[in-house]
């Protein structure tokens, strides 16, 4: 073998295992987009999607674990795409917004499963929640921290409850648009954006 040979990347049994990975998580939102998520088991995608039952649970394990890989997939694409150079807080807010409604079944999957991770015996998604809105609260609370440093963000309101105040509603508004879509989602976390800033020129 040459030094080169010995360098190059291995595509074997792993880089397989991935790429089938990546696909199944691609197609299994399309199935619960079509089936709902009642209707939706390991089965039901193994069937739609061309692989075998056992499969899947040699992959995930189970329909919950399956769809926490759907939504750990959808967030990673989402905060590892090119931010702004410069992007503000409100910026940050409509991108958010923008390709939350971009992908309604994303949200749908989401609702879905947060309900279940209030359930009896859902550790797996009360775990996966529980880490995820710390993880969004605590991002916030440092966008906000830049803000306000920067004169734009109100000195006068704690910002660890305003970075919950932000998810809750980014929350409720998608669920309403969900349900109609004449809800302007952007525009009800713009409006929430501007009751934090303080009103003055920068």
């Amino acid at each position: 073998m040459t030094e080169a040979e010995a360098r190059a990347p291995r595509r074997g049994p792993y880089a397989k295992t991935a790429s089938r990975r990546e696909q199944i998580i691609d197609q299994a939102l399309t199935v619960f987009d079509d089936l709902g998520f009642e209707a939706t088991s390991l089965r039901a995608i193994a069937e739609t999607i061309g692989v075998t039952h056992p499969v899947l649970v040699h992959h995930f394990g189970t329909k919950e674990q399956l769809f926490l890989e759907v939504l750990r997939a959808h967030e990673l694409r989402f905060t590892s795409s090119q931010m702004p150079e410069g992007e503000g807080f409100a910026d940050a807010l409509r991108r958010a917004a923008e390709y939350s409604t971009r992908t309604p079944g994303y949200m749908a999957l989401l609702s879905s499963m947060v309900a279940r991770a209030l359930e009896s015996g859902n550790d797996h998604s009360r775990e996966y929640f529980a880490a995820r809105y710390a993880n969004l609260r605590e991002g916030l609370v440092e966008v906000l921290e830049a803000g306000r440093a920067a004169g734009t963000i109100r000195s006068d309101i704690p910002l660890e409850t305003a970075a919950a105040l932000l998810v809750a509603a980014a929350d409720g508004l998608s669920t309403q648009w969900l349900l109609d879509k004449s809800v302007d989602f952007v525009d009800g976390l713009v409006v929430l954006e501007r009751l934090l800033e303080t009103g003055e020129p920068t």
